[in-house]
């Protein structure tokens, strides 16, 4: 009972993880580019639903239908001025990496100036604190997140699967060369995948309101380290390994947790990670 119960709650976390890794590997896949900012675009996803309630009064359910957009269209700014050039250098997923440290540093103590350190959080919206799923009661927040996130995702592998925009990043992945050679406007194709990327980690900043109620200026660092194990774990440029390294990290962070003490729990994701790093360094998913 006990591991079934684990195993449930790792696959509600996993699938958490599964966006913050879906998004971080879109853009990599795409330009190549080392996003180390990201997380901290999801701590300000998570500051955007707090302000929207505290000063509205929105469920963080609701503000989704502004987040979702309004980040949209930072990505796509951001894309603009720092991709291009970053792609002009000889190395740009290093030059990349050292210009979204700064980025990333310039949110995290922009949002400390402004906020302060106090930790923030929402009061649950919902009138029931957990809802029985056979014989298992599960917190309200986090089967809501899970939901949204499952739907969020296979919406997302529609549009890769299913249609020509998709086809697009797909192959931008495969050969950003090819693709240009066949007409394909691929700075549009990546502007695109750098906004949905930044949708995807609003999305999981507002969701991760109801999972995690803790929202400080820092906490972008975690979800940055939780996004590079899980594009490691999946593979790097493959959006959908991303969801089955999310999944791997969340049980195996959650069912160390039911047997072991909490501090154990990420120790032991990073020694898998290590040992998937040592036996197939492309990551589990990655083509031959």
């Amino acid at each position: 009972m006990l591991l079934t119960r684990a195993i449930i709650s790792g696959l509600m976390l996993g699938m958490v993880y599964a966006m913050i890794g879906v998004g971080m590997n879109i853009i990599y896949g795409v330009m190549k580019i080392v996003n180390f900012a990201y997380g901290d675009f999801l701590m300000l996803g998570a500051y955007f639903a707090y302000w929207l309630n505290t000063l509205l009064g929105w469920n963080p359910f609701i503000s989704l239908l502004i987040t979702v957009p309004v980040f949209f269209l930072i990505g796509v700014a951001i894309f603009y001025i720092t991709v291009p050039r970053l792609l002009k250098s000889k190395e740009p997923e290093l030059a990349s990496y050292l210009a979204y440290f700064g980025v990333s540093l310039i949110i995290s103590t922009g949002a400390l100036i402004a906020w302060g350190a106090e930790p923030r959080g929402i009061m649950p919206p919902f009138k029931v604190a957990s809802v029985k799923v056979g014989p298992f009661y599960l917190p309200t927040g986090r089967l809501i997140t899970f939901i949204l996130c499952l739907i969020t995702v296979l919406m997302l592998t529609y549009l890769l699967y299913r249609t020509y925009i998709g086809k697009a990043v797909r192959a931008t992945i495969q050969n950003r060369e090819a693709v240009q050679l066949l007409g394909v406007d691929v700075n549009k194709v990546s502007a695109l995948s750098f906004g949905i990327g930044m949708s995807l980690a609003g999305i999981v900043g507002v969701l991760n309101t109801m999972v995690f109620p803790a929202i400080y200026p820092h906490m972008g660092v975690y979800y940055t380290v939780i996004a590079f194990t899980v594009i490691v774990l999946g593979g790097l440029g493959n959006p959908i390994a991303g969801i089955v390294g999310g999944l791997i990290l969340g049980l195996v962070e959650s069912v160390s947790m039911s047997f072991l003490p909490a501090a154990f729990s990420l120790a032991i994701a990073f020694i898998i990670l290590i040992i998937v790093i040592m036996i197939k360094p492309q990551g589990l998913m990655a083509r031959s």
